[in-house]
């Protein structure tokens, strides 16, 4: 995996895009990689369907995966059902694959699901200005907001205090120096900032952060029950916050 690279701009208060580039080394790679460096993105290279997957579900959060079609090891059905039997569908990437007339039929099937599709054998000045559009602006599905909350998680018996780094609509990044296994039921209460009534939440944790990384140790969790008048209350919370923080 190359190291991530930053471009200081007025842009570097904001959020870097996280930008996977799959597929084996060869000349559409090697048109990509030099427009990545001249944006304000952190990309990470990496050749294989499979570790890539892995990537989408290890990492905080992949804003755009450049497939330089075809993978290695997997098919693009192979690759696509991966996506949606194994990434959380909190926040998934968009998707862009860079492909040869040969092989626009295996991804052809696919452009109604949201995948994004450009011919290989552009120059690098008309792929720059086309990929540019996906790197100004990543959608974003679901509103994730940094927020400092206490959240109480009810494991057994036992209650522990932890504190949410990440949330959204549909999942919860916490700070814990906790263990607990993949795939642990885990009970939440947390009460919004000006709100008095906790929300109750069950959710499953899906993935443990790696510290080295994102310089935070905790659990990516996964809401599974949350009573329509608790959600309603949580969405309400972040689209507000959203507007205010975009004045």
């Amino acid at each position: 995996m190359d190291t991530p690279r930053k471009k200081a701009d007025s842009a570097a208060d904001n959020p870097e895009q996280q930008v996977v580039v799959a597929g084996k080394a060869g000349a559409t790679v090697d048109k990509l990689l030099p427009i990545l460096r001249k944006h304000s993105v952190q990309f990470h290279r990496i050749p294989v369907g499979e570790a890539v997957i892995d990537a989408i579900v290890e990492m905080p959060l992949v804003d755009l995966v450049l497939i330089a079609y075809p993978l290695a090891d997997m098919t693009f059905s192979q690759f696509m059902e991966a996506i949606k039997t194994r990434v959380p569908p909190v926040r998934p990437p968009q998707l862009v694959v860079i492909i040869t007339k040969e092989d626009v039929k295996e991804v052809a099937g696919f452009v109604n699901q949201g995948v994004q599709v450009l011919p290989a054998h552009l120059q690098p000045a008309h792929l720059e200005r086309l990929v540019s559009k996906y790197l100004r602006k990543a959608p974003r599905p679901a509103i994730r907001i940094m927020v400092g909350l206490g959240v109480n998680l009810g494991v057994g018996k036992v209650l522990r205090m932890a504190q949410a780094a990440n949330v959204s609509s549909t999942g919860m990044l916490i700070r814990t120096n906790e263990d607990f296994p993949l795939g642990s039921e885990i009970s939440l209460e947390f009460t919004l900032p000006g709100d008095h009534d906790p929300i109750k939440v069950e959710a499953t944790v899906v993935r443990h952060t790696d510290p080295d990384r994102e310089r935070i140790k905790g659990l990516g969790l996964k809401f599974v029950d949350i009573a329509p008048g608790h959600k309603k209350r949580l969405e309400d919370y972040l689209e507000r916050k959203m507007l205010r923080e975009d004045d």
